[in-house]
């Protein structure tokens, strides 16, 4: 079997493997999903007031340090 048909593409710097563009693919997929979801959270945690924030044991600096972080920072 040829490695074209084992999931390569040749290129002019060689074989590129489909495989391994797929990986690459679902991770950046993954790592923007997981943005989307710190900044969703983020924006519920801005919306809490002083009571329900202490029942989650923060105070509003411990919230305002996380909201205030971009949604690229983990």
């Amino acid at each position: 079997m040829s490695r074209r048909a084992l999931g390569a593409v040749s290129t002019d710097r060689g074989m590129v493997s489909l495989g391994g563009a797929r990986r690459f693919a679902e991770r950046a997929f993954g790592e923007v999903l997981g943005m989307i979801e710190r900044h969703r959270q983020r924006r519920s945690l801005a919306a809490l007031d002083d009571h329900l924030l202490r029942d989650v044991g923060l105070s509003r600096a411990d919230a305002r340090r996380e909201t205030d972080k971009a949604f690229w920072q983990g």
